[in-house]
């Protein structure tokens, strides 16, 4: 999910992607769009899944890449 937040960043521009997929619970279909800023848009009618997103001050960053950071 933080595809279009990495590409966004290494190619500067605003993108998006939209997943496809269903509950591991009930089986229900999901479809919500993430943006390049980690912004979320749920297009499945009724559905609150649960998104979330690490709370990482990037600027602080110093590691060569986001693995040898974690």
């Amino acid at each position: 999910m933080v595809a279009p937040f990495v590409q966004g960043r290494l190619l500067q521009q605003d993108l998006s992607v939209t997943i496809e997929t269903e509950c591991a619970h009930c089986g229900r279909s999901l479809r919500l769009t993430v943006d390049s800023d980690l912004g979320y848009q749920i297009h499945s009618e009724g559905a609150r899944p649960l998104v979330f997103e690490p709370h990482v001050d990037w600027r602080e960053i110093r590691a060569p890449n986001i693995i040898d950071f974690y």
